[in-house]
Formats: structure tokens, sequence, C-alpha cells
């Protein structure tokens, strides 16, 4: 038996809450947590401690949050149906079915033991199925999570680096993304020190050693603000921080540069009471310190889509070092550091509404994802586009703010405003110029679509496409024309398993391509007939001459590989969709895209013309570039009628003076 007098009691939980939410029900915590010790009474934690004390240091964490009466007590109860024979219904009796509800929702997180790589998928799709109807649930267990890293140390070692890349993989972006940064940073670099432990050591060192530098620095940057305050009679709060571990690392990680180059390690928090102060303080800083103005962000006028407000501005401060500052109201604050945990502290304030936080962009998603049977890889993929994704915030012509991931598109774009606008858009003006709509956009530009009705969406979006809103309206659009020309689709494999007589293609094992032209893809036919839809592979380029193979693609007909082409490897599960082709006769030219590498010379150039001219080839485009050791490499998309020609060509080229190398590149040749 455990011994009584080392069981820790309410004291410490009661001081927190009185001190945070004073409207909770002492009463109903006290009944929970005798329920809990009962339940946990005979249980040991690996460090030898009474297991009681876990539960009591997640209700702790979840208090100091602010949360309500049923969420303290559903995190002292979060582990009595795992750990011992009660059930959901015993504890609906004695409590009520909404804490009953959060309990069996940590519960079913919890049991999500077995990982495989499909296992994580599936187990991540049931975790955020038990918390999705209320947030509630998954803020008891990223408390959960945080005591559990606080006394890591007593896990086997294989166990600290799987709980530890599950937290930065997963946990700690969900925890960014409800915006709940306090929680988050502690998380992120417990985990980064079990993962990380030699990079987590110099960074930690290096901070220390610069600690006594900042301070002496961040107090002469008080010094001049507060004098300044008091000379406008402004009241503010100033404190300075350096940045977490782990937030260090990973702009080490995006700049490439060690911590000694990273300036802007040090931050100024400034905070008051109204909006209006926030601006006329970014005011003062810009008079006293140069801005860098590509580093302003007005979260205020324009909040993140987890809540978060703030003016952010980075200006040259005294001795030319970059500084950070983030100013905010009183409210904003506590927002930004306990996120979605905020409703539950302004609960009485009209201004702060439970819908808003039902309607947060990534629960809004995850909601959608759900209620699909998607692919499990594609539900990881558009999740992490999710949780990942920094933000931008560009313009519709009318001036309508259209939030997106960083990295967005004006595809992606098109979709934000409205899934008919995406299917059907065919080109974009940014900042009142064409672009194409893989384009890029940048915070602060104005978009304009153009839309064309008998346009669609491509496969080839999914490739560019950085928002999980359109990857998932894509695929959607994609999935239902497949179901709507599957017929033709299951006809062609009928007729390849059983060799009976088929319209659209001929009742033979080998089948001949011709005619085919790079002017003219659309008359790419097989034996004859122009039924089938045929394309040749951008990934390995095929050309008369090579082996291929055919392959067909769900609603998009056949696509032609060379029979080496690494991306069938991809395929081979499905090998009964493979055809067996040759080429026929055929007087067109095809585009290649060959590399040329050599010691530079006078004249090099020249000569490489001149032999791509004697074998009657034509350039389509070429690109140079110098490397080092007076070398230069040539990379030129050229017109050849088979691998023949290609081959008689290459023998040419290697034979000019001082050229090195010619290969052929199986790139996508891409001609502007």
């Amino acid at each position: 038996m455990i011994d009584p007098s080392v069981i820790p009691d309410l004291s410490d939980l009661i001081a927190i809450i009185n001190s945070n939410n004073a409207d909770t029900d002492i009463g109903f915590i006290n009944k929970a947590y005798n329920f809990a010790r009962e339940a946990h009474k005979s249980q040991l934690r690996l460090s030898g401690e009474p297991y009681i004390i876990h539960p009591l240091e997640v209700a702790k964490t979840l208090a100091g949050l602010n949360l309500d009466t049923t969420t303290l007590a559903a995190a002292l109860l979060h582990d009595v149906i795992e750990d011992s024979k009660i059930t959901i219904e015993a504890i609906k009796k004695e409590f009520n079915e909404e804490t009953a509800n959060l309990v069996d929702g940590v519960t079913k997180i919890s049991s999500l033991k077995k990982r495989t790589k499909y296992d994580e998928v599936h187990n991540l799709r049931k975790m955020l199925l038990a918390t999705i109807n209320d947030v509630r649930v998954i803020l008891i267990k990223l408390a959960d999570k945080l005591h559990n890293l606080r006394t890591i140390k007593y896990q086997p070692y294989e166990k600290q680096q799987t709980i530890s890349k599950e937290v930065l993989d997963i946990y700690a972006p969900l925890a960014h993304r409800l915006g709940m940064s306090q929680l988050a940073s502690e998380i992120e670099d417990i985990s980064f020190n079990i993962l990380y432990p030699e990079e987590y050591k110099e960074i930690a060192a290096k901070v220390v050693q610069k600690v006594p530098e900042m301070e002496i620095y961040i107090n002469h940057i008080k010094e001049i603000l507060h004098a300044k305050f008091n000379e406008l009679n402004i009241t503010a709060q100033v404190t300075g921080r350096a940045k977490h571990y782990y937030s260090i690392f990973q702009k080490m990680r995006l700049q490439e540069k060690p911590i000694d180059d990273i300036f802007d390690i040090r931050a100024i928090r400034i905070i008051v009471n109204e909006i209006k102060e926030c601006y006329g303080i970014l005011g003062i800083i810009h008079s006293l310190w140069s801005p860098i103005t590509s580093r302003f962000k007005d979260y205020i006028a324009v909040p993140k889509t987890n809540m978060y407000q703030s003016l952010h501005t980075t200006v040259i401060g005294p001795y030319g070092h970059p500084l950070e500052f983030q100013i905010r109201t009183k409210e904003m604050h506590t927002t930004a550091e306990i996120g979605i945990a905020a409703h539950w502290l302004y609960k009485e304030n009209p201004n702060i509404q439970a819908k808003e936080y039902k309607n947060l962009m990534l629960l809004k998603n995850i909601r959608r994802r759900l209620s699909e049977k998607d692919n499990p890889q594609d539900f990881l993929t558009e999740l992490k586009m999710d949780l990942y994704a920094d933000e931008i915030f560009t313009f519709t012509p009318k001036g309508k703010i259209i939030k997106l991931a960083k990295g967005a598109t004006a595809v992606d774009f098109a979709y934000a405003i409205h899934t008919e606008v995406g299917h059907h858009c065919i080109g974009a003006k940014v900042n009142n110029h064409i672009v194409p709509l893989k384009t890029e956009l940048q915070s602060g530009d104005i978009i304009e679509i153009r839309t064309g009705n008998k346009e669609h969406p491509s496969e080839s979006w999914l490739k560019f496409v950085k928002s999980s809103n359109a990857r998932y309206k894509i695929r959607n659009w994609i999935r239902k024309s497949e179901q709507e020309t599957g017929a033709t689709i299951s006809k062609i494999q009928q007729q390849k398993d059983n060799k009976t007589a088929e319209v659209t293609i001929p009742n033979s094992e080998l089948f001949k391509i011709k005619d085919i032209s790079r002017q003219k893809k659309q008359n790419l036919t097989i034996n004859g007939t122009s039924n089938v839809l045929l394309k040749l592979a951008q990934c390995c380029q095929p050309i008369p001459g090579d082996e291929v193979i055919g392959f067909i693609t769900r609603g998009r007909g056949l696509t032609v590989h060379k029979k080496t082409c690494q991306s069938l490897k991809k395929l081979e599960i499905e090998e009964e969709r493979f055809i067996n082709i040759v080429w026929e006769g055929s007087v067109d030219t095809y585009p290649v895209k060959i590399e040329i590498n050599a010691l530079d010379r006078q004249n090099l150039l020249k000569d490489i013309a001149d032999e791509i001219a004697s074998a009657k080839t034509n350039i389509l485009k070429m690109e140079a570039d110098a490397t080092e050791d007076d070398n230069v490499r040539f990379k030129i998309i050229v017109e050849v009628k088979s691998t023949s020609h290609l081959n008689q060509l290459i023998h040419l080229l290697k034979n000019i003076k001082n050229v090195t190398h010619v290969h052929k590149l199986n790139e996508k040749v891409i001609i502007k």
C-alpha cells in the first residue's frame, strides 16, 4: 500500500483556482479528486510517486489556463477508466454527462497504443474525432502530454524518442494552432532536448552566456521607453525575454546560420489597456529606431486564424542589433498565451463568444475532413498543411481580406473565394499583372481571378497548392469526375483481362503508338484509333526507340513511360493497369533536355551550336551557368526524332574540345 502521508492534497490546486477562476465549484473539484485518488490508490508512476500526482498536475496546468469546473474535474478523472474497473456509466452517474464525455474522449485518445505507418494516421483520425465535438478534450490531453514530458526521464530511451517526435509532429503544432503558445513552447523545448540533445546544449549554453548582456541591453531599452512614456503620460508594461530554444533552432535551420549570427533572439513585449494605445506606442518606437518595413505585421486589424492579435515590428535597435517588439492589450496578451482556453476566462465578455472558437479554421477543416472517407495519407498531408503553415494576408480587388497559408498560389486564393471560382479559374492578375495560376502570393497582394465556364480542375494543381482547403476540393472534384468516367476505364481493363472485343482499344496484347506530335498531343493514337487519350510521361520523356510501357490512369487515358522509369516502382502494386506498347514509325520530333559539362574556353558555345545544327536538330531553349574551376554547365532543350537521333547528337557533342560529359536529363521539359 502507498503511504497516505506522501499523497498530495488539493491545497496547491485550490490556490491556483482561486487566483485564476473564482467561480469554480470547489466542492465538485474535491469530489472528483477523492474519486480519482481512490481509483488510483494502489498505483505508482515510473518515478515511484503515487499515481494521483499525475492527474493532479494536469488539473493544475488547466487551472492556470483558467479552465472551468467541468474541465478540471475531468482532468482529475482522465485516467480512471483506463487504469481501473470504473466505467463511463459510473462517472456519468456519480458526476454528470458532460464530465463523463470529456473523460471518455481523453480515454479514447490514450487507448491508441499500436503504431504502424497506417495506424498512426488511423489513430490520429480517431483522436481528432474524439476531440472535435468538445475542444476541451484536446486541452486535457495537451496538459497530460506536458506533465508526461516533465517526467519523461523515467521512460526508456526509445519511448522518450517516440513521445518527443509525436509531440513535435502533432501536439505542439496543434497547441500553436489553438493559440496556446505558452504550453506549446514548453513541450517543444522538452522534446527538442530529447531529440536533438547536442543542438539543445549548444543553444542553451549560448543563451545563458548572452543572458547578462541581454539583460543589460533590454534594461537599456526599457529605460529609453519608460522615459518616453512618462514624458507622454502613457502607462504600459514592458518586458523583455529571449526566445525559446526550439524557436531559435528553427530560425537557425531556416536561415542556415549558426546561433552567433542570429541576432533577433531577443524580443520586447509591451502591454497596454486599449487598442488605440498600441498604435500610439508603435509610432513612438518607430520615432526612436529605424523600422525594418518588411518585418511589420498588424495582427490587430487582421487577427491570425487562431485568434492571435498583436502588432509586430522589428527595428534596428541600439548598437545595430535587430530588435522585435510585440505590442498588445491585456486581453490580447492572455489570448496569445493561452489561446482557445481564454474563452472560459472571458465567458462573460460579449465580445468573446464560443462560436468564434468553434469557427477556428483549423477546427472547421478537421470537422469537414473527418466527415469524409479520405485516403489516410491525404488526410495526414492536409492536416499537416493546417498545422504547420504560416499565414499571409491577401486582398480581393474590393478590399476583402483573404488569409492563406504561406506559399499559397492563385489557385489557393480562388478556392478561398468560393469552390466554383476555384473549379473554373483559368488565370489570375496579381497587383494588376497577369501571372500563371501557380504563382506564389505575398502578403498585401491584390488578386483578381479569371474564370471560364468550360474550365475544370487539373490534377497537376495538387503539386503546387498549399492550402488543405484547395487540395481537398480539387481531389473531391477529380474523384467525382472519375466516378462519372469509371465505366470507360472498366471496359478498358475488362478487355485487357478477358481479351474481349472493345470499341476504344483494339483486341491485341501489343499496341502500337504512332502519329505522336509535340505540337498536336490531342491527336495521339494507338493502332489507328483516336478514342484513347494518350500522353507522354514528363518524368522520363520517352521518345521513339525507347522501350516503353503504357499505364491506364483513372479518367485521363493512357500515359506512356520508359520501362526504366523510376516512377513505375510506385505503380507496381497496380500491375493490372499496365499495357504493353511499342513505337510505330514516326517523322515527328520530341523535346529532350540534355546537360553538357565542359571546361570553359573561347568559342565553346559556337562549337556546341554548330554540332547541334549539323545533327539537323533545333535548339528550343538554352541555359548556362559557370561552376567552380572555370567549368561551365549548359542545359539545352533540343528536338530529336528518336533515341538513335539523340545518341548521334550526344556522340557529336562529346567530341567537342573541352567537353567532359554529356547526358540526357530526365526532367520535366518546360518551353516558354
